[in-house]
């Protein structure tokens, strides 16, 4: 089974677009796939745009949302926070069965965080922790922008120190500009900073509800490689 955990070097860097992207890539192989938003803060309920309702629909709409997103809270705030200012508590048991009843009979399980690596689930663990009692590997998604050198290297060191094998960094553009300086510069960096590590540029999707387009954006820009076996452990 492919046991993936999206995370983020920061909150805004495209991690739910990356996570449908790579859902579509794993459903057009014929596997079947699930995928979970463990904690979502700051929606409503019915919102059809939230993470977890998108993630869902990528994944092909077949597990209940209560699966997708076993945890909701009111407030934009990171879990532990949210959870302790609602006066409660997150109940990692609740977690684990959703997570478990997600990933039976499947080829393929896709966990998005919240943020980024460190958010704290509870006050003793964060999602690095999840990812690690899950099995996970790692995906890093990161926002082609000033300062992504810096965040991916500390979001890929902490996942190395946890244990976790970082299958990749996706380097996502956030903008359909032209590219500045940094977001010219940032890829090549990345490329020699975390070798062997696959560094990989995901490009502004002009058409993201194009099924065929962005399976062909998707394999143009490598995410096929980070749905493999090879790939290096820390």
């Amino acid at each position: 089974m492919i046991r993936l955990g999206v995370t983020g070097t920061d909150t805004g860097v495209g991690k739910t677009l990356v996570s449908t992207v790579l859902l579509r890539v794993l459903r057009s192989r014929g596997l079947r796939v699930s995928a979970m938003k463990p904690v979502e803060t700051g929606v409503k309920p019915d919102d059809p745009a939230s993470d977890a309702r998108r993630l869902q629909a990528a994944a092909g709409g077949d597990d209940p949302i209560e699966d997708v997103r076993p945890l909701l809270m009111a407030e934009p705030l990171a879990p532990w926070v949210a959870s302790a200012r609602a006066g409660t508590e997150v109940d990692l048991g609740v977690l684990d069965a959703a997570f478990a009843r997600l990933a039976q009979g499947r080829d393929a399980v896709l966990v998005e965080g919240a943020g980024g690596l460190l958010v704290p689930v509870t006050r003793d663990i964060a999602f690095d922790g999840l990812f690690v009692q899950w099995e996970l590997d790692v995906v890093v998604v990161a926002g082609n922008r000033l300062g992504a050198i810096n965040h991916t290297l500390l979001t890929v060191r902490a996942a190395h120190d946890a244990g976790l094998r970082v299958r990749g960094v996706v380097l996502n553009s956030l903008s359909p500009e032209t590219p500045g300086i940094a977001e010219a510069t940032n890829l090549e960096a990345l490329s020699d900073l975390l070798a062997p590590v696959p560094v990989l540029a995901f490009p502004w999707l002009r058409k993201p509800d194009d099924e065929v387009y962005v399976l062909d954006v998707a394999r143009e820009a490598g995410l096929d490689a980070l749905l493999g076996d090879r790939t290096p452990r820390p």
